[in-house]
């Protein structure tokens, strides 16, 4: 082969690598790094450029082991050649620390990039100005050539860097740094303006995990501005900008409008990848999650259904996006009560996440929903779930500590476990966990606060220390009240424990005012299974069965019934028991007044009621 054949190949190599024909690509620049290394011998920068768009191809193709042999040895020559000061050597050591990245060598990829940066700094760096902006702010003519180029791109993958090491600070710190940077070079380039469109979405992510949600709205609304303007509505970038909108709106709880900009990103990945596409999958979970959120259980489930069938084909049965999409299908399963599938998609999903990384920070999620889901049907097994999770949540603490506000989640409801099987000292116990943790982590002035005093409101009523109830209970009304006005429905469960309270006291008049508060609420702002109502209007009956006004007593109690018994029997057992209580707490209806049978509206039948019945099974409807 001559010289100038390597030279073609050369030429060849790199449109390949445009149209995507990695294998083409690699072939052909391995020719011309043989004849370039015959000509100018192995240190020389030409088979430096060579061996770097070699890696380039490599981490095109996701095999960043071979990537980095190739980097490795370009940045070695560059360094050998031009200097540790040089561009092409930073350039060179930027990319060797994307590869190390991706293969999790997080150590020497930081070093990497330390070097690197600390070069592009000398060299590029507008020290006068305090910016990386040059005094001459005439943006270049191929700005993709330009040095400032390849320093955003350094920027830009080191923040990358620390968010696998969960430094979501730093990172939003260098993605602003390169969107400072790309917005000098592409703003006035419709050809790399989607560059910028790229790197505000990052930062959107970014700054929404931080709870920034108006530094995230600002970024996504220009984001998706640029995709329009450039790349048209049509295009997966524009659907990834609407999908990114939409997630914080349904952060705001805006759910109808966030489903509307779900539907949209969802409909543009069909038409731009097709019906069978991954993306397209995941975002049909989203939509399906949003449409939970809006209570359409049916499209949800079938939009989970399908999106499920597609992530599996495209990813793989053993992919951390099927893990994902169980959870979510999961979770819409055990709001249906359907707890036997929940806990198998659960359990598909830690089975996933352990055979990636046995120490996954999801897995403390799936535990607590694994435990939730038992729960309901009060299995004792639920306890083993509860505590995974909360050392789980411990670990994870130990690398990101605000996961210690998730644990005192799932202490209440190990707490709230305990309670129901009267194990006091234990529930306590888990109560005062969360209560100190959450003081610690948040201060006193936090609305999950409020819900601590609140579950201790309900421990000190079953063990009838009224005087505490009271207390705690005024406490969590007190501390809503300031922080969280608009949780009305933990607000309701107050009034509930105040009324149960007030009622062992026998101050009647305070007790129905308090459920009465709780039932308005619940009836108007949404339990979605009416088993909440259920349990109000259950309460409000054994009020008036002890203030012996048994016609309206019988008509609330009758309502419940007519409520829970609707619902999966295993899982509302506890209160189809208390509801059958209440009902025999009733008197036969022949012992009733005229008023009362007035008051419920019914009628003694034939005269075949028994006399130990009681109103349910021998009144029937006028």
């Amino acid at each position: 082969m001559s010289f100038e054949f390597g030279e073609e190949c050369n030429n060849l190599a790199r449109a390949a690598h445009q149209t995507k024909n990695y294998g083409d690509a690699i072939s052909l620049y391995d020719r011309a790094l043989t004849m370039r290394r015959e000509k100018y011998g192995p240190i020389h920068e030409k088979c430096a450029a060579t061996l770097h768009n070699i890696g380039r191809v490599f981490i095109d193709m996701k095999e960043y082991g071979a990537a980095e042999n190739a980097f490795t040895e370009a940045a070695a020559i560059y360094e050998q050649v031009e200097g540790d000061k040089s561009l092409k050597y930073a350039e060179s050591l930027e990319l060797l620390a994307l590869c190390y990245t991706h293969l999790k060598f997080l150590d020497e990829a930081e070093k990497a990039f330390k070097d690197s940066i600390r070069i592009f700094r000398d060299e590029c760096y507008n020290y006068g100005s305090n910016s990386w902006l040059p005094d001459d702010k005439t943006p270049p003519a191929e700005p993709n050539k330009h040095p400032l180029s390849s320093a955003a791109h350094a920027l830009a993958d080191c923040a990358a860097l620390f968010l696998f090491r969960r430094q979501e600070h730093q990172a939003v710190a260098f993605l602003e740094e390169a969107l400072e940077i790309r917005r000098f070079l592409y703003s006035r380039h419709v050809k790399f303006r989607p560059m910028i469109a790229q790197t505000l979405n990052k930062l959107c992510e970014l700054k929404k995990s931080l709870d920034d949600a108006v530094g995230a709205e600002m970024c996504i609304s220009e984001c998706l501005q640029i995709c329009i303007e450039t790349l048209g509505r049509d295009h997966p970038a524009t659907a990834q900008a609407t999908s990114s909108k939409a997630g914080l709106l349904a952060a705001k709880k805006q759910f109808r409008d966030a489903l509307r900009l779900y539907e949209e990103s969802a409909t543009t990945y069909a038409v731009a990848l097709g019906k069978d596409a991954p993306l397209f999958g995941q975002e049909l979970m989203k939509l399906g999650r949003c449409q939970e959120l809006c209570n359409d259980f049916v499209s949800a489930e079938k939009t989970f259904q399908r999106g499920v069938e597609i992530i599996k084909k495209g990813f793989g049965t053993n992919s951390p996006q099927l893990a994902e999409a169980n959870t979510f299908y999961g979770s819409l399963l055990a709001r249906k009560l359907e707890i036997d599938q929940a806990v198998s998609m659960f359990r598909d999903a830690i089975r996933i996440r352990k055979s990636v990384d046995k120490n996954d920070p999801q897995l403390a999620y799936l535990y607590q929903k694994i435990g939730d889901a038992y729960a309901m049907r009060r299995e004792p097994h639920a306890e083993a779930y509860f505590l995974l999770a909360v050392d789980a949540f411990k670990q994870n603490a130990t690398i990101e500590p605000l996961q210690r506000t998730y644990m005192t989640d799932v202490l209440d409801d190990l707490g709230l476990f305990y309670l129901d099987f009267q194990h006091y000292e234990k529930a306590e116990k888990c109560f005062k966990e969360a209560l100190d943790t959450r003081i610690t982590m948040l201060g006193e002035n936090h609305a999950t606060v409020a819900y601590s005093y609140s579950n201790f409101a309900l421990l000190y009523l079953q063990r009838q220390d009224y005087a505490n109830c009271e207390k705690m209970a005024a406490a969590a009304l007190d501390m809503y009240s300031k922080t969280a006005r608009s949780n009305v429905l933990a607000q309701a469960d107050v009034h509930t424990t105040l009324g149960q309270c007030y009622h062992q006291q026998s101050q009647f008049a305070k007790a129905l005012e308090m459920h009465e508060k709780a039932l308005n609420v619940r009836r108007t702002r949404g339990d979605t299974t009416e088993t909440a109502v259920a349990e109000s209007l259950n309460q409000i009956a054994r009020v008036y069965v002890t203030m012996k006004r048994y016609g309206k007593a019988y008509r609330h109690v009758k309502e419940a019934r007519r409520l829970v018994w609707q619902f999966n029997v295993e899982i509302t057992q506890p209160l189809r028991n208390e509801i059958a209580k209440t009902e025999q707490m009733i008197p036969p209806i022949e012992e009733w007044t005229n008023e009362e049978r007035a008051e419920a509206q019914v009628k003694i039948g034939d005269g075949n009621a028994p006399d130990g019945g009681n109103a349910s099974t021998t009144a029937t409807s006028a």
